[in-house]
């Protein structure tokens, strides 16, 4: 079974809403935070992230407040991440940009105590950098390391849409309060390494997945709870440049990928459309695929920067934004949020 919801449609105010993470609260609810853009709505206008909740499996969101916003001065502010701490309390990790161009970024931990209700400032890390983040990235490995994909810029460009990055991942041994880049970064061709997501297999790996402008989803692996990583590699499942997630279904324990699943076409915006949006299961950790499933298949739409979460009652939430295509296959501005509901077995065609 599959249900999709729009839990954040646009508005005049705010033409952008999108790049979200889910978190399951105690009490069963759902709580979802995620960025409304104002302004053109473009990826430097400035932001703010929210939260709604749901108290019916994702069915129906309510509950509307912000979070945080973009600091005076700051360009604005990106990319929620959700995860539980140690002691029970939420932590929301985030960036804020303070310039474009050069890209001068700063990290922060929020932590909530409250189940969501309220987060206060809990750490600060990477003053200054240029550690770009993505949404819906932070995972905790078995041993309790936190690690958040990050892509800091390789040659710097002349405009917020021409930096070449590469991909890195920061870690944290003491629940997020303080945090360190791992020993090596990982370099591809064109634009490099972008939106970088990892997940731990059952093997005691964990496998990095990337957008990319090479035609296909690329990884790599660590044998070291994410302290070193291998030259990325092909994946062969096709992709134009577009943000994949990678996560592990928890009642089987095996890989899901989430991605674009259209042909790589150089001639058009972002080497590609983003539709469909497709799942993929591997049994085998990652070396190879299983049958692709289309989450969305409209032509006429993009379908964007998934994020996937687990409840404990096995349903993916999988959260992504959608818009409209122009004549020419740019992308609007003008972006809903929405939320599938798909349960585990759905994945296997069950």
């Amino acid at each position: 079974m599959m249900r999709i919801v729009t839990a954040a449609p646009t508005t005049k105010a705010f033409t952008r809403k999108s790049e979200g993470d889910v978190i399951e609260l105690n009490d069963g609810r759902l709580l979802l935070a995620y960025m409304e853009f104002s302004g053109d709505g473009s990826d430097i206008a400035p932001t703010r992230i929210v939260a709604q909740e749901s108290g019916d499996g994702g069915q129906t969101w309510h509950g509307h407040r912000v979070i945080t916003d973009t600091a005076p001065g700051d360009v604005n502010v990106y990319s929620p991440n959700l995860i539980r701490a140690t002691d029970g309390g939420i932590l929301l990790v985030f960036m804020r940009q303070k310039s474009a161009v050069p890209l001068c970024i700063t990290e922060h931990v929020w932590k909530s105590t409250d189940e969501g209700r309220t987060f206060l400032p809990f750490a600060e890390f990477a003053a200054g950098m240029d550690y770009s983040l993505c949404n819906a990235v932070i995972k905790r490995l078995a041993s309790g390391r936190l690690l958040l994909p990050v892509s800091p810029v390789d040659k710097p460009g002349d405009t917020p849409y021409n930096h070449i990055v590469c991909g890195a991942v920061l870690f944290s041994d003491d629940d997020g309060r303080t945090w360190n880049e791992a020993a090596n970064r990982l370099f591809l061709p064109m634009r490099g390494v972008m939106e970088p997501h990892v997940e731990e297999t059952r093997d005691g790996r964990v496998l990095m997945v990337m957008r990319n402008q090479l035609g296909s989803l690329f990884l790599s692996e660590s044998a070291d709870d994410g302290m070193s990583w291998s030259t990325p590699q092909t994946s062969a499942l096709q992709t134009p440049e577009s943000c994949p997630a990678l996560t592990r279904i928890p009642n089987t324990g095996d890989l899901l990928m989430i991605w674009n699943n259209s042909s790589y076409d150089p001639a058009c915006s972002h080497f590609g459309i983003r539709t469909p949006l497709t799942a993929s299961v591997s049994r085998d950790e990652g070396r190879t695929w299983g049958p692709p499933r289309d989450i969305e298949t409209d032509p006429a739409r993009a379908f964007s920067n998934p994020g996937c979460r687990f409840t404990k009652a096995g349903m993916a939430v999988v959260n992504y934004w959608t818009c409209e295509y122009l004549p020419n296959h740019c992308m609007q501005d003008v972006i809903d949020l929405r939320v599938a509901l798909i349960e585990t077995d759905w994945f296997y065609g069950r």
